[in-house]
């Protein structure tokens, strides 16, 4: 239902609803996502969908099978393809942390989501295959498995069907109608999930550390980020790989959680390392002035 349409930017206001709440306000979604209270502690969250008939490992393998080795000082070490699963030691609970970092350390990453410089998602370059391995035996698995009736409870982990994959998350809220709110811990990602795509997540599946950790870029001012300025960002680094310079390190105990403060370059030119931060400096903060 369009609520208010704003020509100049080409954007349209409107409520959601499940065809069976049209047009009762108090069920629509927009509500049903106020009265989770999903933004009172995650301001900067961006939710992101995969595009019907595209999937994430699909769009990470892509960006994987383009880059290229750079020849400039700063170079990408490329995993090895025959590289065994972790051999963590698996919890009753939560998978093992990933080791984080230093401040000054250079690491190999892939930006799975970008909200605006300050705050987007990075995960490690070497563990990619590792996670890729791990959907594989998630889909092979659950798609032979008998689905059942599960449980739900906020902050516990389970395995979420999103589209045609499945993932490991965490759930932050229960909406009406049979829905969840979930945060899939490998991809940074916020998904809203029926509760009948829910099931068990198996100990095997928690031995790889969660991969997802929460970024913001280092060397600009932190501020509040224009929507242009967000969409700039969004394109220029969303879905690519990066050498990250790490400045600061926050740790937590929970995994998603801890959050990382780093440069990012790109190193996918030949002799030509491109600094975001500069990009950032010099474009990105004109679209915010007075805001």
């Amino acid at each position: 239902k369009v609520i208010k349409q704003d020509a100049s930017k080409g954007i349209a206001h409107v409520y959601l609803f499940a065809p069976e709440n049209f047009p009762d306000m108090d069920r629509s979604i927009n509500r049903q996502i106020k009265n989770a209270d999903l933004w009172k502690h995650q301001k900067d969250v961006f939710l992101s969908v995969t595009p019907s008939g595209t999937s994430s490992m699909k769009a990470m393998g892509d960006a994987v099978t383009a880059l290229q080795l750079s020849s400039g000082k700063l170079e990408k070490s490329f995993p090895d393809s025959g590289r065994e699963p972790s051999s963590a030691v698996s919890t009753p609970d939560m998978p093992p942390p990933l080791p984080l970092p230093k401040p000054g350390d250079l690491m190999d990453i892939y930006v799975s989501v970008a909200c605006h410089p300050g705050h987007f998602i990075v995960q490690p370059w070497n563990e990619l295959n590792n996670l890729y391995a791990l959907m594989e035996e998630m889909i092979l698995y659950y798609s032979r498995a008998e689905e059942k009736p599960v449980p739900i409870e906020k902050n516990k982990l389970y395995a979420a069907k999103i589209g045609d994959e499945w993932y490991r998350v965490i759930i932050k809220g229960i909406l009406r109608n049979g829905f969840l709110s979930v945060y899939e811990l490998d991809y940074g990602k916020h998904e809203f999930v029926s509760i009948q795509k829910v099931q068990p997540l198996l100990d095997t599946f928690r031995r790889l550390p969660f991969q997802a950790i929460t970024a913001q870029l280092a060397g600009v001012k932190n501020q509040q980020w224009s929507e242009e300025a967000s969409i700039v960002f969004r394109n220029l680094v969303e879905k690519k790989p990066f050498v990250a310079q790490i400045q600061a390190v926050n740790d937590s105990n929970n995994s998603w959680d801890r959050k990382i403060v780093t440069f990012l370059v790109d190193t996918s030119l030949p002799h030509v390392d491109t600094w975001i931060h500069d990009f950032v400096s010099q474009s990105l903060v004109e679209f915010s002035k007075g805001d």
